[in-house]
Order: C-alpha cells, then structure tokens, then sequence
C-alpha cells in the first residue's frame, strides 16, 4: 500500500513539475503567466486529437504525434500571449485570465463539434511504462521509482538540467537579470523583451507537454475538465518552490503525495461515510493554505509582472 501511494505520488508530480519547471524560468524572466490552466487544456486537447488522428497509420508512433501536437500547441496559445503582454504591454493577470477563458471555450468548441457526446469514449494510443533493466528489480524503490513511462524520467531529468541552466550558465544569468533588473540587464547589452518571449515560449512548451500528459499517459480519453485545477496548483508550486527548479520539484512530490494519500483514503470503506467531494476539495484547500502562510515569505523577482518599457 505504501510503495501504491509512493508511485502514485511520482506519477501525479509529473505533469505539475514539468509545467512548473517552465513557469519558473518564464517568472524568473519578469513574466507571469496564470494562463497555465488554458495551455495544458488546450494542449491536451490537441494531443489526444493528434494521436487519434495518426494512430491507425501507425500506433506506435501515435504518442509521440500527440506530444509534439501538444507541446506545439502550447507554444502557439503562449505566443498568443506574449504578443498582448510583451508587444502591446497589456496587465498580464488580465491577459492570462483571458487565455484561459479563450483556450477552455475553445476547446469545448471543437471537442463537441468534432467528437459530439460520444467524444468521451474514444480511446487513442499512449505512452507505455517502461521498466528499467535491473533498477525496477530493486525492492520497493524499483517500483516507485524506475517503472514509469519515458516522460516521467524526463521530467525529473530535467530538475538538475533547469537548475544548471539557470545558475551556471550566461544565458541563466541573463534571465535572473532581467527578472531582478532589466534596465541594468539591458544595459548589458541583453534584450529584455526578445529573451523574456523566448521564455514565454518555452514556458508554454512546457505546459503544453504537461497536458499532453494528462491525455497521452494518464488515461487515453480526453476531458474537457481533465486539467482539474493543476495550472493553478503549479503556479502554487512555483512560488512555495522559491522560484527554484529543486525547491519546486520537492514541492511537487509533496502535493501529488498529498493527493494521493487522499486518493487512498477515499477508497478506504471505513470512511465511506465522508462525502467523495471532501477528498476532492483537500488538493486545493492545501493550496490556498500554502499560499497564504508562505507568498509573504517568498521573495519573488523584484521585476515581476512588470512591463518593460525601455528608454
């Protein structure tokens, strides 16, 4: 029952670390994005679409089609983004409320149009575990740790990869720059507003795997509610993370463990008498309970939020 809830906690992190992971370098960069809910939505959409398109031609290739349509997808919904926030230097609150209403009723849109009432059901081809030679064998961690599929090893893959990138490398350096202190960044000779879209970008690639995610490896159905709040909890994540890609992935772990404890508990029937809707509200009341203990305490990027208007 342990290792079931361990291994449950590592694949629920996934898809919040990897949109996180993108989140912290495009906030690192001076930029928020809230849209992370309409980019993995729309995301999922389009990469469940894409794999249900291709699998008939080839189920093999068919996850790897969708990922790519998602992470393509996200890109194209954050550049929608960065053209209002970064180019017309809109509210970035207000623009990225504005994606996730635009992405959702789209994607409600064409799901009903293309797939009507019997979209629920259609199966496409997903990502399989993929057990790792000799480390799945180990006791207990074997199953926890080395039994997932390809994109759970390379989110966690990515940790060190974002951390190094971010703290031991120029253009790193030049995205915590710009975050802190863009006009000294552009005094520098950086362009700001170039390196935060490319940011943007990257960010949206991110969200738009981790959606791919929910639709191509979780289960291989499509939902227009599928994302279930994990935007917002990612945004959570990257501020109780400090703005910091390890401090985020712990803190990732730490509400998929969360969550699939309550997941376990739900399933106990000797608590059969609690509503299922009290499980399903605790994920998000940790949330909130986070944010309001610790957003005071995080120091976030000086520049944040704040369009860069050069003189």
């Amino acid at each position: 029952m342990v290792q079931d809830i361990f291994e449950a906690a590592v694949r629920q992190a996934t898809p919040l670390l990897i949109v996180a992971l993108g989140e912290v370098i495009v906030q690192r960069s001076g930029v928020i994005n809230i849209g992370l809910e309409g980019l993995m939505i729309f995301s999922a959409f389009i990469g469940w679409l894409g794999s249900y398109a291709i699998q008939s031609a080839s189920p093999a290739l068919a996850p790897w089609a969708g990922i790519l349509f998602a992470g393509a997808s996200g890109v194209l919904l954050a550049a929608f983004f960065g053209f209002f926030a970064l180019r017309l230097k809109t509210d970035q609150i207000v623009t990225g409320t504005g994606i996730n209403l635009l992405a959702f009723g789209l994607v409600e849109v064409l799901y009903r149009r293309i797939f009507g009432a019997t979209g629920r059901s259609l199966k496409v081809a997903i990502f399989e575990p993929l057990h790792i030679p000799v480390l799945s064998d180990i006791p207990f961690l074997g199953g926890i740790l080395f039994q997932h599929n390809i994109l759970v090893y390379g989110a966690f893959l990515a940790v060190p990869a974002a951390y190094f990138y971010l703290f031991h490398t120029y253009p790193g350096l030049s995205i915590q720059a710009c975050g802190e202190h863009p006009r000294a960044a552009d005094a520098a000779g950086v362009s700001v507003t170039r390196l935060q879209a490319k940011c943007v970008l990257f960010g949206g690639f991110m969200a738009g795997i981790a959606g791919g995610y929910l639709s191509l490896v979780d289960v291989p159905y499509f939902s227009p509610e599928m994302t279930a709040g994990r935007g917002f909890i990612a945004l959570a994540i990257v501020v109780f993370g400090k703005w910091h890609p390890v401090k985020a992935c712990g803190a990732a772990l730490l509400f998929s463990l969360c969550n699939a404890v309550l997941n376990r508990f739900q399933a106990i029937p000797d608590l059969g008498f609690i509503p299922y809707q009290f499980f399903l509200m605790l994920p998000y009341i940790l949330t909130l309970l986070v944010l309001t203990g610790f957003v005071g305490q995080a120091k976030q990027p000086a520049a944040l939020a704040v369009p860069y208007e050069r003189e």
